[in-house]
């Protein structure tokens, strides 16, 4: 495992593409009409649909939607003055509140230097928040860096396991992780050519 380590770049493997989609409500609701409004082009509307709830002590998934949304406004540009700080302000509280969707773009925010740095501690966290709530990208990047032990302690059963649950539920990376593993015999798996086959084509199923 050491030597696959020295052979591979992290980002290789870690899946850094963020969430560009706003949520919405399929019901008429300010955060309704805040997409309506982003979607065509009236970014600064959307924001001012969104504020309100954003700024609301309620926890609800509309008011996370609201923050997460006005984070990607900023992380964007789009109707304001593209800002990090103020991304990562708006996502760590739709985090908080609920949205697995920031989570994940904070970790890839973090991994990416987007916030000046790199931090894969940081990363780590906000993965593993998203990851135990269901979110499937974040679950194949954790066990990534579980796996190879990066920002803490190599965990490969532990990095096998989050694979499994991401492949069992059509992530593609995941599957492909698994038939590696199993056909080279890593992370403390016996070769299995039959198990490699199986998880290769689940990684190539539209």
């Amino acid at each position: 495992m050491r030597a696959m380590q020295k052979k591979y770049k992290l980002s290789q493997f870690i899946s850094l593409l963020l969430l560009l989609s706003v949520s919405l409500n399929a019901n008429t609701s300010p955060l309704q009409e805040g997409f309506d409004a982003f979607k065509t082009g009236r970014y600064k509307l959307a924001l001012k649909y969104w504020l309100p709830l954003a700024q609301s002590d309620e926890v609800t998934k509309d008011n996370a939607d609201a923050m997460y949304n006005i984070g990607l406004l900023y992380m964007k540009g789009k109707g304001v003055k593209q800002d990090y700080k103020l991304t990562k302000k708006w996502f760590k509280r739709a985090a908080f509140y609920g949205s697995v969707d920031a989570a994940y773009n904070l970790g890839a925010m973090y991994m990416s230097q987007k916030f000046g740095f790199p931090s894969k501690k940081d990363a780590l966290y906000w993965w593993k928040q998203a990851a135990e709530h269901g979110h499937i990208d974040s679950q194949y990047n954790l066990a990534v860096l579980l796996a190879f032990g990066h920002a803490t302690k190599a965990d490969p059963k532990t990095a096998l396991a989050w694979w499994y649950k991401a492949a069992t539920k059509g992530n593609k990376k995941s599957a492909f992780a698994l038939a590696e593993a199993y056909k080279k015999g890593l992370f403390g798996l016996k070769k299995d050519n039959k198990l490699a086959a199986y998880w290769l084509k689940r990684s190539k199923v539209n």
